[in-house]
C-alpha cells in the first residue's frame, strides 16, 4: 500500500555565519531516518561577524529550536535591524512566520533572505516546502529546482522534489532519480527511503513491461 504520510522535509534553523544549524524538520511518522545528517552549507558562509552579534544570534537560535516563538521573533527582528545585510535573521524570521501560520509573512521573509544571499539551497527548499503545503505544487517544484541550481547536491531538496513528484504531481518516473541521488549523497543508506525507491521502482515497472495484447 502506498505510504500517504510522506511530506516535505525541512524547516531547518539557518544559522547567522555557516548557513545551517540544527536541523529541526517537519514530525511526521515516515520521516526519513538519515535527513538530519544530509543537511550542509548551500553556499560560502557569510562575512564574519562581531562575538556580541554572534552571541544575540545563539539565543535568538536556542529560542527558535525550544519552541519559543515569540522570543525567537522578537530575538530575530532585533538582529535583522542591528544586521540588515545579514540574510540569516531573515530566513529564520521565516520558519517562525511559517510555524505560527502567517504564510504570506513567511514568504516575504525568505524571499528577502534569497534577496540577500541568493546562493543558499536551503532557503529555496524551505519556500518549496511552504508552496507545497499550500498546494501550489508548481510554484514548490520551481523553488526546489532553484535550490538544486545553486546546490546539486542537496540531499534534502533531493528528497523533497522527489516526494512533491511521487505523490503529489503523480510523476513517478521523475521522482525516482531524485529518490536515488538523495540516498547517494548520505553517509549511509536511508531505510526508510529505500523502501520508497522498491516501491516506486514496482509501480514503474509494470507500465514499462507489460506485453502488447495478442491479436485474435
Amino acid at each position: 500500500m502506498r505510504c500517504v504520510d510522506r511530506f516535505a522535509i525541512g524547516a531547518v534553523l539557518l544559522a547567522l555565519v555557516t548557513g545551517c544549524a540544527t536541523p529541526l524538520g517537519e514530525r511526521r511518522s515516515a520521516t526519513p531516518s538519515a535527513a538530519k545528517t544530509a543537511v550542509k552549507p548551500a553556499a560560502p558562509a557569510e562575512a564574519p561577524v562581531s562575538p556580541a552579534l554572534q552571541q544575540a544570534y545563539d539565543q535568538a537560535l536556542a529560542h527558535l529550536k525550544a519552541g519559543r516563538n515569540k522570543e525567537a521573533e522578537q530575538a530575530l527582528l532585533a538582529l535583522a535591524q542591528r544586521a540588515p545585510e545579514l540574510s540569516g535573521p531573515h530566513a529564520n524570521l521565516g520558519i517562525v512566520y511559517h510555524r505560527t501560520g502567517r504564510t504570506k509573512a513567511a514568504i516575504e521573509a525568505l524571499n528577502r533572505a534569497i534577496q540577500l544571499n541568493p546562493r543558499r539551497a536551503v532557503y529555496y527548499n524551505e519556500l518549496g516546502i511552504i508552496y507545497r503545503q499550500e498546494g501550489k505544487f508548481d510554484d514548490a517544484r520551481r523553488q526546489y529546482r532553484k535550490a538544486l541550481d545553486a546546490d546539486p547536491d542537496y540531499a534534502l531538496a533531493h528528497l523533497n522534489i522527489a516526494i512533491l513528484y511521487d505523490l503529489y504531481l503523480q510523476e513517478p518516473k521523475e521522482a525516482l532519480p531524485h529518490y536515488q541521488r538523495y540516498q547517494q549523497l548520505l553517509p549511509a543508506e536511508d531505510g526508510v527511503v529505500a523502501k520508497w525507491i522498491i516501491e516506486l521502482e514496482r509501480r514503474i515497472r509494470p507500465a514499462a513491461s507489460k506485453p502488447p495484447k495478442e491479436n485474435g
